[in-house]
Protein backbone atom coordinates (compact mmCIF):
# COMPACT_ATOMS: atom_id res chain seq x y z
CA UNK A 1 0.00 0.00 0.00
CA UNK A 2 1.44 3.38 -0.96
CA UNK A 3 1.13 6.76 0.76
CA UNK A 4 -1.76 8.00 -1.38
CA UNK A 5 -3.86 4.90 -0.73
CA UNK A 6 -3.12 5.10 2.98
CA UNK A 7 -4.08 8.78 3.06
CA UNK A 8 -7.43 8.03 1.43
CA UNK A 9 -8.13 5.22 3.89
CA UNK A 10 -7.21 7.59 6.72
CA UNK A 11 -9.74 10.17 5.45
CA UNK A 12 -12.45 7.49 5.36
CA UNK A 13 -11.54 6.29 8.86
CA UNK A 14 -11.60 9.86 10.19
CA UNK A 15 -15.03 10.39 8.61
CA UNK A 16 -16.38 7.32 10.43
CA UNK A 17 -15.00 8.51 13.76
CA UNK A 18 -16.34 12.03 13.20
CA UNK A 19 -19.80 10.68 12.37
CA UNK A 20 -19.81 8.54 15.52
CA UNK A 21 -18.71 11.42 17.76
CA UNK A 22 -21.04 14.03 16.29
CA UNK A 23 -23.96 11.65 15.86
CA UNK A 24 -24.75 12.30 12.21
CA UNK A 25 -25.17 9.66 9.53
CA UNK A 26 -22.56 10.76 6.99
CA UNK A 27 -19.82 8.27 7.74
CA UNK A 28 -18.28 8.45 4.28
CA UNK A 29 -15.98 10.55 2.14
CA UNK A 30 -16.73 12.20 -1.16
CA UNK A 31 -14.06 12.15 -3.84
CA UNK A 32 -13.69 11.97 -7.60
CA UNK A 33 -10.32 10.27 -7.34
CA UNK A 34 -9.63 7.25 -9.53
CA UNK A 35 -7.69 5.91 -6.57
CA UNK A 36 -11.00 5.44 -4.73
CA UNK A 37 -12.23 3.23 -7.57
CA UNK A 38 -9.03 1.18 -7.29
CA UNK A 39 -9.61 0.75 -3.55
CA UNK A 40 -13.19 -0.35 -4.27
CA UNK A 41 -11.82 -2.98 -6.65
CA UNK A 42 -9.36 -4.07 -3.94
CA UNK A 43 -12.24 -4.43 -1.45
CA UNK A 44 -11.06 -1.72 0.95
CA UNK A 45 -13.78 0.87 0.17
CA UNK A 46 -17.40 0.52 -0.84
CA UNK A 47 -19.68 3.00 -2.63
CA UNK A 48 -22.43 4.41 -0.41
CA UNK A 49 -25.49 6.55 -0.96
CA UNK A 50 -27.47 8.43 1.68
CA UNK A 51 -30.83 9.91 0.71
CA UNK A 52 -32.94 12.44 2.51
CA UNK A 53 -36.12 14.08 1.40
CA UNK A 54 -34.38 16.73 -0.69
CA UNK A 55 -30.82 15.58 -1.35
CA UNK A 56 -28.85 12.48 -2.26
CA UNK A 57 -25.24 12.19 -1.11
CA UNK A 58 -22.91 9.62 -2.68
CA UNK A 59 -19.45 8.71 -1.52
CA UNK A 60 -17.23 5.92 -0.24
CA UNK A 61 -17.07 4.16 3.11
CA UNK A 62 -14.66 1.68 4.60
CA UNK A 63 -15.25 -2.04 4.49
CA UNK A 64 -14.09 -4.30 7.33
CA UNK A 65 -11.03 -5.18 5.25
CA UNK A 66 -10.32 -1.45 4.78
CA UNK A 67 -10.50 -0.80 8.52
CA UNK A 68 -8.20 -3.73 9.18
CA UNK A 69 -5.71 -2.62 6.51
CA UNK A 70 -5.65 0.92 7.87
CA UNK A 71 -5.30 -0.16 11.51
CA UNK A 72 -2.42 -2.51 10.64
CA UNK A 73 -0.38 0.52 9.59
CA UNK A 74 -0.80 2.31 12.94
Amino acid sequence: MNKRELALLERAYAAEIDAAVRGHGLDMIQTRSKLADKLVADGLLEPRTVQSRYVTVTGYGLTHAGRFAYCQTC
